[in-house]
């Protein structure tokens, strides 16, 4: 089944108050969280929804003291544009691992001194 490009575009929207920058974050928070059963689906992830919604909270919450209305306008149109990728099935597989990558492989990126990086060759 073809998608449609502009199935889930919304056009780039200047907020101009910070009540109105509010409600738009809910609103795209929202439209994410209602979305993580299909992307669970479309990306055929072994993951538990709660570990999908924890995450996604936990990028909403990694701008949450922005006061810009400039820069919530253009977060705002970044997580449109990432929501309307990732739900038209137009991203790969290992571009949403990426968001996972700390939480499967903790001693990947746990941090090693020069010792230990030595000891395995990789110095």
């Amino acid at each position: 089944m073809p998608t449609k490009a502009t199935h889930l575009a919304r056009t780039t929207k200047i907020v101009t108050t910070p009540l109105e920058a509010r409600m738009e974050t809910i609103h795209l928070y929202r439209r994410f969280l209602r979305a993580t059963p299909t992307i669970l689906r479309l990306y055929q992830m072994d993951l538990p929804l709660a570990m999908i919604r924890s995450k996604l909270r936990q990028e909403f919450e990694r701008q949450r003291f922005v006061r810009s209305l400039p820069v919530i306008s253009v977060l705002l149109a970044k997580g449109n544009m990432e929501y309307q990728e990732t739900v038209n099935f137009w991203k790969q597989k290992a571009q949403i691992f990426k968001y996972f990558s700390q939480e499967e492989y903790p001693e990947r990126y746990a941090r090693k001194g020069f010792v230990d990086k030595f000891l395995e060759g990789t110095a």
